[in-house]
């Protein structure tokens, strides 16, 4: 898949995730009121609609994570190994926004490596990043 065909799905990837955050809120408060109503039929019409939105946004942010390897020129890693720092985060983030709105990325630009933890020396910490594990991850898969 070429580079701008890559920009074109996170554009609309992350135009429909938005429009997605936006129903689930709303459902939400649908799910709220029909609970102060004591509505257990229209709690599970709105809880199954919410579940299936939810699928979708999942699926959206799948998308953007594996375009946003693609356009890095790098292979995404399995969900057991796939390790996502707030560094990453920051970086797909920064990328998504500026694709939205039209700006120049350098997709090959370096990921900054994660910075040292409170109380921890540099010497205590991972020398290369590849290799670090970060103390916390961000589960994608649902």
């Amino acid at each position: 898949m070429e580079q701008e065909q890559i920009v074109e799905r996170i554009r609309t990837s992350a135009t429909n995730t938005d429009k997605l955050i936006i129903r689930l809120d709303t459902l939400i408060n649908r799910i709220d009121t029909a609970k102060s109503n004591d509505n257990a039929e229209l709690i599970e019409y709105y809880e199954r609609q919410f579940a299936e939105v939810s699928v979708e946004f999942l699926d959206g942010v799948e998308t953007i994570l594996d375009d946003w390897y693609a356009l890095r020129g790098e292979e995404r890693p399995p969900a057991q190994d796939e390790h996502i720092t707030p560094e990453m985060l920051d970086s797909i983030h920064n990328t998504v926004v500026s694709i939205v709105q039209g700006l120049p990325v350098d997709f090959n630009a370096p990921i900054p490596a994660p910075a040292t933890e409170p109380g921890i020396s540099e010497s205590e910490t991972p020398e290369t990043y590849p290799d670090s594990v970060p103390s916390h991850k961000l589960d994608v898969t649902g």
